[in-house]
């Protein structure tokens, strides 16, 4: 049998895509970490691409604008949560199903703090036309459509009335668990409220 090997064309798209992905990565990172500093407003192209150590017309290939980029840092950073939330929520129980969210959001926004000033609330001083984006809403509505079926499946056990009052204070509270993650608030008192907020809904799971 002969074995088929991608020719040199081959290999050089290959590698350009490769380099390309590793470029736009590298905007991605050096936005996320300026725009988290400075804010969107505040924020200008070239500031990006000395963060970026790239000329500012490399900037401009990739990313047309500087809304653009700031949706291509949101979109990505969005995607890279949920893909490593979901399978741990798939994988728990119910009696652990909240306390496993609360501490993996809290965890994950702490080794991404730059993310979480752009995650929420849609970052600092977003431009409204970020906010009315057919794509990003489609993608938020997309994650929350699907986190939402996960935790409907694991609480299918439990009365519709009582299902949705949990599903109302999940969301409330993880709200107000995002301002105290921007304000800093101690560890100690953050795991405070994820127990007391924990056994409060397992009362009802539980019931």
């Amino acid at each position: 049998m002969v074995e088929n090997k991608p020719d040199g064309r081959d290999q050089v798209i290959q590698r350009q895509a490769e380099e390309k992905n590793q470029r736009l990565q590298l905007i991605r990172s050096a936005a996320e970490k300026v725009f988290a500093q400075k804010g969107y407003a505040e924020t200008s192209m070239a500031d990006i691409a000395r963060a970026a150590r790239l000329g500012k017309a490399t900037l401009y290939y990739y990313f047309p604008t500087k809304e653009a980029l700031y949706q291509a840092v949101y979109v990505s950073g969005t995607n890279a949560y949920y893909a490593a939330m979901l399978p741990v929520l798939e994988a728990e129980p119910i009696d652990r199903l909240f306390l496993t969210m609360f501490t993996f959001y809290v965890a994950y926004m702490r080794e991404h703090p730059d993310f979480l000033k752009i995650f929420f609330p849609l970052g600092r001083s977003a431009p409204i036309e970020l906010l009315t984006s057919p794509e990003v809403q489609q993608l938020s509505q997309h994650h929350r459509d699907t986190l939402d079926r996960l935790l409907q499946s694991k609480l299918a056990t439990i009365p519709a009335e009582k299902r949705e009052l949990v599903m109302q204070v999940l969301w409330t509270f993880l709200m107000g668990m995002n301002q105290k993650l921007l304000r800093q608030v101690t560890p100690a008192q953050l795991n405070e409220e994820i127990e007391f907020i924990n056994r409060f809904m397992l009362q009802y799971v539980q019931e």
